[in-house]
């Protein structure tokens, strides 16, 4: 087996979109990460809340989907707001099946924390632009709907 040229892997990082889609995660969770600190949450916490809040009712299954998180993932986070008592889990047929909401603590939280969310994209779009911001944000989903359907 031959060696691969370094400059060549050099470019396969330039180029290759789960390369970068990965790094840049990493890099935007860190970033919100350091924003939610002070309300005890992190990025993927406030991100799931969100999603549960503009779903109300939402099953785990619909908001794994949605998401595109594996549902054993998504069930063993939501367990953990759960256990936080800033989501409610009822009904349904199994974990999977249960419908989620938003508690009265989780909906204060959310609220609190949001402002810390916009000045973080206030923040972003200062340092890119934001039209180049919200122009990146649409070409990310949309090269995960086209990755998805293959």
């Amino acid at each position: 087996m031959g060696v691969l040229d370094p400059e060549l892997l050099k470019e396969v990082a330039r180029q290759c979109p789960g390369y970068n889609a990965r790094a840049t995660a990493r890099a935007l969770t860190r970033f919100y990460n350091a924003c939610f600190k002070p309300f005890g949450l992190t990025a993927e916490q406030f991100s799931l809340m969100v999603g549960i809040a503009a779903a109300e009712g939402v099953t785990l299954v619909d908001l794994a989907l949605s998401a595109g998180i594996d549902p054993t993932t998504l069930s063993r986070n939501v367990g953990n707001l759960e256990t936080r008592g800033l989501v409610c889990a009822e009904g349904g047929r199994g974990r999977a099946g249960k419908r989620l909401s938003l508690t009265t603590v989780g909906h204060r939280l959310l609220a609190d924390a949001f402002p810390a969310w916009n000045a973080a994209k206030t923040a972003l779009a200062y340092k890119l632009g934001e039209t180049r911001l919200r122009s990146t944000t649409e070409a990310m989903a949309e090269l995960a709907e086209k990755a998805s359907c293959m």
